[in-house]
């Protein structure tokens, strides 16, 4: 791996390698060549509440998302904050995580299978692309001439479409929700399946990419699935989907209360 520093303001992932009274040290994945004790998370952004045993809070070995918020290049420190992620992004920078090293292990066993040197493969792809995973995504979309025209071997660029499309599939992400909602019209059972039934059907036309399923768990709880391409898209059609039932139920006697699971 390269030595070079991560960017401020960057999400990074990391694997602690030591607790201290004060903070922990972290091993910062893709920045291995930094050393195991790089990144340091100091005990005032470990959490977003006081932290009495930082213990309770961080372990050796233990696996976070992390926020850059400044780097000594000379000194080879960086400084790390944990408390300044959101659940979001840190789904998202773990699920970022797996893709590409799924993505990896693919080029792996077709430079195997091609004996061609996998550095020289990877490195090609990330120069051109930034990430072997959507370097595949992309290959599986269109042809091998995507791999042909950056200087990947024929044989090499076969062998990773196939696999492309044998193992990798595009992304998804799935959101929990829950939709508590009461109608107190003389109707009020009749109102809110018609309108569920309706809702659904028309949901693809208002939020492309994504998919909704409703379940009735028992009156008044619905639950609300939503599948997305990633986390962020996921929480913005929540978003939406509160304000489009609140709004479309606003002419009935209801009581409505959104939960994310």
């Amino acid at each position: 791996m390269e030595s070079k520093f991560p960017a401020v303001g960057e999400l990074v992932v990391g694997s602690c390698s030591k607790v201290t009274p004060h903070g922990a040290y972290f091993e910062i994945f893709d920045y291995e060549g930094l050393g195991a004790e790089a990144g340091f998370v100091h005990i005032s952004e470990l959490s977003r509440t006081w932290v009495r045993n930082i213990r309770s809070q961080v372990r050796e070995g233990q696996r976070v998302v992390a926020k850059i918020l400044r780097i000594d290049s000379a000194r080879g420190e960086i400084d790390m904050s944990i408390r300044r992620v959101s659940e979001p992004q840190r789904r998202t920078k773990l699920t970022e995580l797996k893709q590409e090293s799924r993505a990896r292990g693919i080029v792996t066993v077709a430079c195997e299978k091609t004996e061609t040197e996998t550095e020289s493969v990877e490195k090609i792809l990330m120069v051109n692309y930034g990430s072997i995973y959507e370097a595949l995504l992309l290959l599986r979309e269109k042809s091998v001439k995507i791999l042909t025209k950056i200087d990947i071997p024929e044989k090499v660029a076969s062998v990773l479409y196939d696999l492309a499309v044998k193992e990798l599939q595009p992304p998804t992400v799935r959101l929990l929700g829950k939709i508590s909602v009461t109608c107190y019209d003389s109707d009020g059972a009749v109102v809110l399946s018609n309108f569920f039934k309706k809702y659904t059907q028309s949901f693809k036309k208002k939020h492309k990419g994504s998919d909704l399923y409703m379940q009735v768990i028992s009156p008044p709880d619905y639950r609300c699935t939503i599948e997305s391409a990633d986390w962020k898209t996921a929480e913005t059609v929540w978003k939406n989907v509160q304000k489009e039932v609140q709004a479309s139920l606003k002419a009935n006697d209801v009581e409505i209360s959104f939960e994310r699971k």
